[in-house]
């Protein structure tokens, strides 16, 4: 719902709203994705790369404390199966948990391995969750537009 250019001048707070709303869409990206975003598959793949305690290599220790958890949490993920899969599950709930930063972090970490070898899988949930985004803000425009419709049939004085 885009209005022409030749109604815009004739409508400016519509058209400041609408091109507002696009704008809002194309900013959404990875640094806003939730973690939740993440599938059960990538998961596990990262768990694959962070899993393994190496010297050579940061692990999930390293991205742990990068994640600010503190020294007794880090020790209780060690008793799980899967510590990565864990921590992903409890850095999920607190704030400033995104994929976004996830990829920052592991960045930081120097683990360009993991973000070569999943950014693909990664790129798939950001398109899933862009694409919901978008969907959800056209219904938004679209019930404020239908809101705004009474105002369109206001004729405008020329005088």
């Amino acid at each position: 719902t885009r209005l022409d250019s030749a109604e815009a001048p004739r409508y400016p707070a519509m058209a400041a709203e609408v091109s507002g709303a696009e704008s809002a869409s194309a900013v959404c990206s990875t640094s806003s994705l939730p973690l939740a975003a993440l599938n059960v598959r990538v998961r596990r793949r990262l768990s694959l790369f962070l899993n393994v305690r190496t010297q050579v290599a940061a692990d999930w220790t390293a991205l742990a404390e990068e994640m600010g958890f503190e020294y007794l949490e880090i020790r209780h993920l060690e008793t799980h199966a899967d510590p990565t899969g864990k921590l992903l599950d409890d850095w999920q709930g607190r704030p400033g948990a995104s994929v976004g930063r996830l990829l920052e972090l592991l960045t930081k970490l120097g683990r360009e391995d993991v973000l070569v070898e999943l950014g693909p899988s990664i790129g798939a949930a950001e398109w899933w969750w862009l694409s919901l985004m978008i969907t959800c803000k056209a219904r938004n425009v679209t019930s404020r537009l239908s809101l705004h419709s009474a105002s369109l049939l206001v004729p405008i004085r020329s005088d």
